[in-house]
């Protein structure tokens, strides 16, 4: 027998409406199939067919023993409040302490995967199939066409184009951006967005 221990990535889904799953997939779908998913509330047939067909990992959790610790859902048009349950851990390097800040001068060229647990500033595209995973705080003066995650007490953001950019378990709406930075931080219900002047 071999065991090995992973480190995964997970998104957890409270389906209380099929029609809103659906749409919330058909917009999110490039971003979830990284991630395990984990189902609670009304998972039909149809949502079942639905993510074998797209090649989407899930599992239905509703009698669950592990503890998720999930928020009540909020009851508005904005993204969805998702929990990340667990976080991969960055390779080490001897030579730059794990809190240092990263900064990048030049793109974050599609297939590469930068992890960090300090903050990271970059000022040049991340290409689409780019990630970028932050636990510090993040700042991203260019086009993001790949996927960031930000798990610090702020994130500055121009513009977000093919891509996505999580903050704090907060899907970053891209209509909310016009092309200036912004400055977003933490609030009760969700991010905060303010222009940065």
């Amino acid at each position: 027998m071999q065991a090995k221990q992973k480190n995964i990535r997970v998104f957890v889904l409270t389906i209380e409406d099929e029609t809103e799953f659906f749409t919330y997939m058909e917009k999110n779908l490039i971003l979830l199939k990284e991630y395990l998913l984990l189902l609670q509330g009304t998972v039909t047939s149809n949502i079942t067919d639905y993510l074998n067909e797209k090649g989407c990992c899930y599992k239905v959790v509703d009698n669950c023993p592990i503890k998720l610790d999930l928020k009540e859902p909020k009851q508005e048009t904005t993204p969805q409040k998702i929990e990340i349950v667990h976080y991969v851990q960055e390779e080490e390097h001897p030579t730059t302490p794990a809190s240092a800040t990263k900064t990048f001068y030049t793109p974050i060229r599609s297939g590469m995967v930068v992890e960090h647990k300090g903050d990271i500033t970059v000022f040049g595209r991340i290409n689409s199939g780019a990630k970028l995973l932050c636990e510090g705080n993040l700042s991203v003066y260019s086009m993001i066409d790949g996927v960031v995650e930000c798990e610090g007490e702020y994130l500055i953001l121009k513009e977000i184009g093919k891509g996505y950019a999580i903050f704090n378990g907060d899907i970053i709406n891209k209509e909310q951006l016009d092309g200036k930075l912004k400055y977003i931080t933490k609030g009760e219900e969700g991010y905060i967005m303010k222009d940065l002047t």
